[in-house]
């Protein structure tokens, strides 16, 4: 039997604390993420930080959204861009403040909010991204990390052999991951009207896992709970596309860090990329959700919003898309999608 009483809990909800948003405004204008004229205005009270429009946020907006969807607590993390367009002496001293500040705002309402701690630049600074962890989830109590699918200039994405002193550290912790997407290296848009956002997040999640699971990085960092943004991006559909072709690569490619390392089979590959959660924040209609609910293993399948950096009229559509399909799930598969499967991850919620 289950309790339904209980609200959502909500793991894909940013935050802007001071350190980051203050650090955010010395950054020169980069050609990041830019939406235009016409697209700003649908993304309600922006301001324009390091070539990003970064919404106002407070606590008080986070809460009135609760309140509005039937969310009891909120898990908060630094959105993209991150501490990436931060230059590296200040990610550490930045990171470090905006983590303490996650503390103090889970301490103020531990019920209703929790929070995802964010590192420095990791290749910039890996020893101090290392400390951060163990500082955040040993000492702040952090619920978890959130790293970026990419760091740099380049394609190092996730997989790459020089992020494996975090994984290691994570893996030591039994940390559940968040990850967020980013930009792709080459940030120039096709279209001014198709910002990262819209089309290139969702294929960076899928780009960042496959390197996870290829790499081996998962499959060697085992007590590692990875959570995937917006219903794993574009990685449900192109999963068995991957898991046919890539063992026949691996034969001849092998992981550069795995030299040794039997290549992967279909079955192995597939299994691997069902190994992760998925929060469903701008992914939730009737033509993903099945799709997702029939690939993620049961239990992983996580609610998400993504307040407040996504314009509210999408947050809305999808949490409206959401309530109607629920209406067709027994309670038990409802609690599951709204609550249960991320007490899972955060028991501590349990008593909220």
């Amino acid at each position: 039997m289950v309790t339904t009483s209980a609200g959502r809990i909500d793991v894909h909800h940013h935050y802007l604390p001071p350190a980051y948003f203050d650090g955010m405004k010395s950054i020169p204008c980069k050609s990041q993420i830019q939406l235009t004229d016409d697209v700003a205005p649908a993304i309600k009270d922006t301001q324009k930080l390091g070539g990003w429009n970064n919404p106002h946020w407070s606590p008080s907006i986070s809460k009135a959204f609760m309140t509005a969807h039937n969310v009891s607590a909120v898990i908060f993390s630094v959105s993209t861009p991150g501490i990436d367009v931060i230059t590296p002496s200040q990610s550490i001293k930045i990171a470090r403040q905006s983590n303490e500040y996650g503390a103090q705002l889970r301490d103020s309402d531990p019920a209703s909010f929790g929070f995802f701690a964010m590192i420095p630049d990791p290749l910039e600074h890996t020893q101090a991204a290392v400390e951060e962890i163990a500082y955040s989830l040993d000492v702040l109590k952090a619920d978890g990390v959130c790293l970026l699918t990419r760091y740099g200039k380049g394609n190092a994405y996730l997989g790459h052999e020089e992020y494996q002193p975090l994984w290691d550290a994570l893996d030591a912790r039994n940390a559940v991951v968040f990850i967020h997407p980013s930009q792709p290296a080459d940030p120039n848009t096709v279209n001014p009207a198709l910002p990262a956002p819209v089309i290139d997040f969702p294929h960076e999640t899928c780009r960042a896992a496959v390197d996870l699971v290829v790499s081996n990085t998962l499959s060697t960092h085992p007590n590692c709970k990875v959570i995937l943004s917006h219903s794993g991006g574009t990685l449900p559909y192109l999963a068995p596309r991957v898991a046919a072709i890539v063992p026949m690569i691996l034969k001849s490619v092998p992981p550069p860090h795995h030299q040794h390392t039997p290549p992967k089979t279909t079955s192995q590959i597939l299994a691997e990329l069902q190994n992760f959660y998925f929060d469903i924040a701008l992914g939730s209609d009737d033509l993903i959700l099945p799709l997702l609910t029939q690939f993620a293993k049961p239990g992983h399948v996580l609610f998400g919003s993504d307040l407040p950096y996504a314009p509210r009229p999408a947050i809305d559509f999808f949490t409206g898309k959401l309530d109607e399909y629920e209406k067709r799930l027994s309670e038990e598969e409802k609690f599951a999608i709204d609550r249960g499967n991320a007490l899972g991850l955060f028991p501590r919620f349990r008593e909220g």
